[in-house]
Parts: structure tokens; sequence; C-alpha cells
């Protein structure tokens, strides 16, 4: 369209250009240009615009999942923790009474191991059942009790599964030693230690 004009203006009487000047010619033909030419800020689409409060909700989430998840392996580490140093005292001789280092009851076995790691339990097996709380999957390092007629009469800690099968670490009876065996019967149940409000 611009060529036309141009064509056309060049093709005109020199008297036109002579009375309107070279100067308006060129301007003609300048705004014709403008005319023709589309304004490319004008038919861009503006960019979407960021969402602030997306992005904050977004971080406060990463934060919060990232929060989770420590703790999760915070807890999940103290159950190791308890586990090791029970196999630490393997070995230790059963003593009625006995809360270690060297020689141990069943509750003083576990009431020695969580004090290492800053958790005080009472000297009982039956007393301890209060300190901790009821768990859907058992992990190392919680506590298992055994029942009988008259309620609970021994505790171990949880060393996982092996051969089909789950296992202790305990401090049996008089004449043996701390050390791990396989869950013998099916009157137990196994508990978290508590660590404040959530354990």
């Amino acid at each position: 369209m611009i060529g036309s004009c141009i064509r056309a203006l060049s093709r005109a009487p020199r008297k036109i250009s002579r009375k309107i000047g070279v100067g308006a010619v060129t301007a003609l033909v300048v705004g014709l240009a403008l005319v023709a030419v589309p304004n490319p800020s004008a038919t861009a689409t503006a960019p979407p615009p960021t969402s602030v409060q997306s992005s904050a909700h977004t971080g406060v989430q990463s934060a919060s999942t990232t929060t989770e998840k420590k703790a999760k392996k915070k807890k999940k580490s103290r159950g190791i923790r308890a586990l090791r140093r029970a196999k630490s005292r393997a070995g230790a001789p059963y003593s009625y009474g006995g809360d270690g280092p060297h020689s141990f009851d069943c509750s003083g076995l576990t009431q020695w191991v969580y004090k290492k790691l800053g958790r005080k339990l009472p000297h009982n097996s039956a007393a301890q059942v209060g300190h901790t709380f009821k768990v859907k999957k058992p992990r190392k390092g919680d506590l298992v009790f055994f029942y009988g007629r008259g309620g609970v009469y021994h505790v171990g800690i949880y060393a996982g599964k092996h051969d089909g099968r789950r296992w202790i670490w305990h401090s049996p009876r008089s004449g043996e030693t701390v050390k791990k065996d396989p869950i013998w019967t099916d009157s137990h149940f196994i508990r978290r230690v508590k660590y404040g409000k959530k354990g």
C-alpha cells in the first residue's frame, strides 16, 4: 500500500509538487507509513500478573513440609539410638533391681537406655506403659510389653523384623544376659516413648 502511494505521488504533475512542496510530500508518505504499520506494543498480549499471594503460600507450604520431615527424622533417630544403646549392653548379666550400667533387670535396661536419650522412665515395666503412646506401625526403639493374667510382667526394646519374626533386645531373667531374641508370644503390645505432648 505504501509503495503504491509513493509511486502515485512520484507520477503526480510537477506543478502539484511545486505547490505543496517536497517537505509536504515527504510528510504525507511518512504519515501513510505510520497508519499502515501496526503498533506492536498495542497488539502484544500483556504477561499474566505474578501472584504474590500464591508465591507466599507456596513458600509457607514448603517450609512446613521441611519442618515436618525434620521432626519425623528426629523421632526416628531417637529409636535407632535407643536400639544402639541396648545393643551396647549385650552380655550384661540379669540382676533383679539392676539399672545398669553393668547389670540389669528388664525395666532397668529400658530405663537406662532412655535415660541416655534424656527421657526418664520409672523402674517398673507396668509403670513404663504410662510413659508411652499407641502406634499403628512399630519402629525400632519402641518398647514391647508382655502381659498375662496379672498384667504387664516384662518389657524389651523393639529391634525390627527378621526372618518373618519380630525381635527385641531385653534382659530376660536370672541366669541370662542382655540379648536379642524373637518375640515368643502374641500376648504383647508395642508402644512408643513420649517426648513432650506429641512424643
